[in-house]
C-alpha cells in the first residue's frame, strides 16, 4: 500500500469516527470533548492583558483599561440606564447567543455567542459605565475560546453591535 493511501484511509477514517461522535453527542459536546469545556472567569477591565492570538477584540477608554483598545468606547449623550436598555433590545435580535454570568455590582454582563456552521464558542463581556452630564459609556470584550484566527469574527460582531447601538 502506498503511502498516499495509507494516509487517505486515515483521514477517512478519523472522518467517520468525528462524524460520529458528532451524531452522537452533537456539535456542542463534541467541541467541549475535543477542547475543554469554556471557562467562564471573570474580567477585570483594569488588570485585562490582551494575549498574542488575534482572535480578541477590545473597545475601552484607556483611562478605564490596562489593555490597549482596538477602539476606543464611544461616549452616549444619554444615561447608563438608557444605554442599557439600547444593549439588550438589540441583545435580543442576535442569533446563537446566551446569557452567562452578571455582576450587577459593575454593571457587567457576559454572553456567549456560536458560530452557525461548527459552533465555536465566543465569550463576550460588557461592562456600563455613568459618566458626568447624564452620559454614558461602555467597554467590550469579545473573543474566542478556540484556535488562533477568528477570521475578524470579533471584530466584525462588536462594530455591528456598536452600529446598532447608534
Amino acid at each position: 500500500m502506498t503511502l498516499f493511501i495509507k494516509i487517505a484511509t486515515g483521514l477517512v477514517v478519523l472522518g467517520a469516527i468525528t462524524a460520529s461522535l458528532i451524531a452522537y453527542v452533537g456539535r456542542e459536546q463534541a467541541l467541549t470533548l475535543a477542547f475543554g469545556a469554556v471557562k467562564h472567569e471573570p474580567i477585570d477591565f483594569s488588570k485585562l492583558t490582551l494575549g498574542p492570538k488575534p482572535n480578541q477584540f477590545l473597545v475601552c477608554r484607556n483611562d478605564l483599561c490596562k489593555a490597549k483598545p482596538h477602539l476606543v468606547s464611544p461616549t452616549y449623550d444619554f444615561p447608563v440606564e438608557a444605554l442599557m436598555k439600547r444593549w439588550e433590545l438589540m441583545i435580543l435580535k442576535q442569533i446563537r447567543i446566551e446569557s452567562g454570568p452578571i455582576d450587577s455590582s459593575l454593571i457587567q454582563y457576559d454572553y456567549i455567542q456560536r458560530t452557525a456552521l461548527m459552533r465555536y464558542p465566543d465569550s463576550i463581556t460588557v461592562r456600563f459605565i455613568a459618566l458626568e452630564d447624564n452620559r454614558s459609556t461602555l467597554v467590550i470584550y469579545s473573543r474566542s475560546h478556540y484556535g488562533k484566527s477568528d477570521l475578524g469574527v470579533n471584530e466584525a460582531r462588536i462594530r455591528a453591535w456598536l452600529s446598532a447601538l447608534r
